[in-house]
């Protein structure tokens, strides 16, 4: 039975040449676009700027320091 097995048409190979071959493309590019993000962010954060979204929006923001009672 295993002799009359006949490998699959190169067709099929390159197709799955080309997917592997793109889903690489999509992980490097992904990689790469987040290192560019993280890369942009830290340098606001080292600049000292802040995001007006991540500025802190009251006095029960996580993001303040605890106020020290008197």
């Amino acid at each position: 039975m295993l002799a009359n097995h006949s490998p699959p048409p190169r067709g099929s190979g390159k197709a799955a040449v080309l997917i592997l071959g793109i889903v690489a493309l999509m992980m490097v590019t992904i990689f790469v676009g987040f290192n560019l993000y993280h890369a942009d962010t830290l340098h606001e954060q080292q600049s000292g700027q802040v995001e007006p979204t991540d500025a802190p929006k009251g006095p029960k923001d996580l993001q303040t320091p605890p106020v020290q009672p008197r």
